[in-house]
């Protein structure tokens, strides 16, 4: 059996749940040390109201395998984290399955844009450099674990690890990044992080491919990494998407400031099997506009009263010939039960996370007449050079 070795990052390739559980055992018990009463946040991928089968959310076993590892340490985990600025919260608890495992595990949930506090410059940084306002159930705890995923980015390429810390920021400091460039900011907000840090895993079981970090599409990677440096962490996880990490301007200004190695070695499990790559389809280039507009404080505030969802995504329409029909197969993977038997659909509910689409063997249920519009649309102005 392979060591784990803390100058490494661990990727672990398998379909298999109970091998992928036992890989993150392994990797939290060599590398996460905790006491007893010790409080650790685990910060997991809950940008939108999405399920982890789309690709744009963590995994709950994750969560819930973390978290036991931490109760059976008598210490205390504590989820922390919060959705993009114009996802309301509850709504992305409750169709992720958040709120539900939490409740079952008596894990405390936060929303890290609520109650926050001042997190200044480092002793040896710049007194004059920016104040970020971070989730005080973050800068309290003893620890954080980092649960990110494997996907695209329409604004920074990639979003994993690092990138992820966005999550633990108040609702101005959100808006802020946004509206400077994110990626200097992500670099800095890690920078005053890292010492806390115990250990990044990037759930790659369903990573996102495309217009990421929500309009994307899932692709089946079946593979987790484990590691104590974000950085590394995250630049095999570019490797893995056929990204250079030098070409992703915030993971090499964090190697370049010392604050993690990009060029660090990797070890895959099983012993003797291949780092698993895939060209992943890259993001359409976002200027930021749109962010900026939606970032305005009372327009996101009304977007998340609204319970905006996710209006991007794909949304299902019924044939014709879902007339009579038993969609067994699409209700079961319906995360929100806007689908239901014999043929319903029920649109106040449906999220627009495609799953229904994806498993609907004899096409009786399709993208919509809109959306497809939209697709088209989008696909002749990319083969048109318009940007």
């Amino acid at each position: 059996m392979t060591e784990f070795s803390p100058t490494h990052v661990h990727v672990h390739r398998s379909a298999d749940r109970e091998e992928q559980r036992a890989f993150l055992r392994r990797a939290l018990e060599s590398f996460v040390r905790v006491k007893s009463k010790q409080v650790i946040a685990l910060k997991p991928n809950l940008c939108a109201p999405l399920p982890s089968q789309t690709g744009a959310t963590t995994e709950l076993w994750i969560i819930e395998e973390t978290a036991k590892f931490l109760r059976e340490r008598r210490a205390r985990p504590v989820l922390v984290e919060a959705p993009s600025h114009i996802h309301d919260y509850d709504q992305v608890m409750d169709v992720t399955g958040v709120r539900e495992l939490c409740k079952s595990m008596d894990i405390e949930m936060v929303d890290s844009r609520v109650h926050t506090m001042a997190l200044r410059p480092l002793k040896h940084d710049d007194p004059k450099g920016r104040v970020y306002r971070v989730g005080m159930a973050a800068l309290g705890a003893d620890g954080i674990i980092v649960l990110a995923k494997l996907k695209t980015h329409n604004r920074t390429q990639v979003t994993l690890g690092m990138k992820g810390l966005m999550g633990l920021l108040s609702w101005p400091d959100r808006h802020d990044f946004h509206r400077r460039g994110v990626e200097e900011d992500v670099v800095e907000l890690y920078r005053r992080l890292r010492s806390r840090i115990r250990m990044t895993i990037i759930d790659g079981i369903t990573a996102m491919e495309g217009h990421g970090p929500t309009n994307g599409r899932p692709v089946a990677m079946n593979s987790l990494l484990a590691g104590t440096d974000t950085v590394a962490v995250d630049a095999v996880g570019c490797h893995m998407m056929g990204f250079e990490p030098e070409d992703i301007h915030h993971i090499r200004l964090a190697h370049e400031q010392g604050l993690g190695n990009m060029k660090a070695k990797w070890q895959v499990h099983p012993e003797g099997t291949p780092l698993p790559v895939r060209p992943f389809e890259r993001a359409r280039p976002d200027n930021g506009l749109r962010t900026k507009v939606i970032s305005f404080p009372p327009l996101s505030a009304a977007l998340r009263a609204a319970r905006y969802g996710v209006r991007g995504r794909t949304f299902p329409a019924l044939a014709p010939t879902a007339v009579g029909q038993v969609l067994t197969e699409e209700a079961a993977v319906c995360p929100t039960g806007a689908l239901s038997l014999p043929a319903s659909l029920d649109t106040t509910k449906c999220i627009g996370c495609g799953l229904c689409i994806d498993a609907s063997p004899g096409r009786v249920i399709k993208e919509s007449g809109l959306q497809k519009a939209r697709r088209l649309a989008r696909e002749l102005a990319a083969a048109g050079g318009v940007r």
